[in-house]
């Protein structure tokens, strides 16, 4: 080999190493992901004007979740959807719409169905006394969550949820869960979650079988009536923890599929545990604990943002249903979420 072509041959080896370099050592300095700011939606009664759906794109929300309510009777276990007396915004035909009008305007969607069960409401306390009762049950849901699996992948949503908090399921029937994130993923080919309680998420087991760890994440942070930014960041620690524990144990992101807080006093005590009614408005408290949270997660990598409960797309201004309520609608922790949604993200 002559000098030239050995010249040549260095050069060429040192570009291919320099670039295989490139691959297998990305440069530090490359931006991270971006983060999922979103907001559930209140699925309207009736059509709404795109405007409201432009509202939430100016507080810099990217991603908008939408929620179709199915009802279980708790003493059967079967399940109703698509009813004519659901509300627009519930049913195929309003959730169709719903996701049309937000990718029109650049949304990014995730899909959460919503169980909701008679005589109790919450779906977390659900329970059968018997496999055939679960069975009924299972073989309802299914159908539940195959119908709106293929509105999902139809319509080229990003992000399908397979449930919401129903946490003695997720405890005692694991294989059902199994056959049904297999279903759904011969059916719809996005990201799947689940929207797990706060309490429930770390005694899951499919985690791996899903793209993202799902929390609904009403953590309770302190009993005082009205904490300080300082002391819930600190109280963040412990949940911080264990998060990034199961993401790790799992190889998952961590994902919000709920988070918020009332605008009242104590309002991250957990908001079970209190009487709205009794309480006072406080509009610094939701301020404060947004906050919090921000600055505790905003640079985890394991924690890849979320969707604040909850945005109404019929109301105007501060209602007296609203005002103590999670949505932080025309309140001052608007502020907040703008600036973390616009500059910290």
């Amino acid at each position: 080999m002559n000098k030239r072509n050995f010249t040549i041959g260095f050069i060429i080896l040192i570009i291919i190493v320099a670039f295989s370099g490139s691959i297998f050592f990305p440069d530090s300095r490359t931006a991270k992901p971006e983060k999922i700011k979103g907001f559930n939606l209140v699925a309207p009664p009736q059509v709404f004007p795109l405007d409201s759906l432009q509202k939430v794109k100016e507080v810099g929300a990217s991603w908008v979740a939408i929620v179709p309510y199915a009802f279980c009777n708790a003493q059967t276990g079967e399940i109703t959807f698509d009813h004519q007396r659901q509300w627009w915004g519930e049913k195929p035909t309003g959730v169709k719409e719903t996701i049309i009008m937000a990718k029109s305007l650049g949304f990014r969607i995730m899909l959460k169905p919503h169980l909701w069960v008679g005589g109790q409401g919450w779906a977390g306390d659900l329970e059968f006394e018997s496999d055939s009762l679960w069975e009924v049950f299972e073989e309802q849901y299914t159908a539940y969550i195959s119908t709106y699996a293929k509105i999902a992948d139809s319509l080229n949503v990003e992000i399908y949820c397979l449930g919401t908090e129903i946490r003695k399921s997720t405890g005692s029937r694991n294989d059902f869960w199994i056959e049904l994130i297999s279903k759904s993923r011969s059916t719809y080919s996005g990201k799947l979650t689940y929207a797990a309680n706060w309490d429930e998420y770390d005694q899951i087991e499919f985690w791996n079988q899903l793209d993202y760890i799902g929390i609904d994440a009403y953590f309770p942070l302190s009993e005082k009536k009205s904490p300080t930014t300082q002391e819930l960041i600190k109280a963040w620690l412990e949940p911080k923890k264990e998060m990034k524990k199961i993401s790790e144990k799992y190889h998952r992101p961590i994902l919000f599929t709920e988070y918020g807080y009332e605008s009242i006093d104590y309002n991250t005590m957990g908001h079970w545990k209190l009487s709205k009614d009794s309480l006072s408005v406080n509009f610094d408290n939701q301020k404060i604990a947004f906050r919090a949270l921000y600055q505790t997660l905003n640079q985890e990598d394991w924690w890849v943002g979320g969707f604040i409960w909850k945005w109404h797309l019929t109301r105007n201004g501060l209602h007296r249903r609203t005002v103590k309520a999670f949505t932080p609608q025309n309140k001052p922790a608007i502020e907040t979420i703008t600036s973390a949604f616009k500059h910290t993200f």
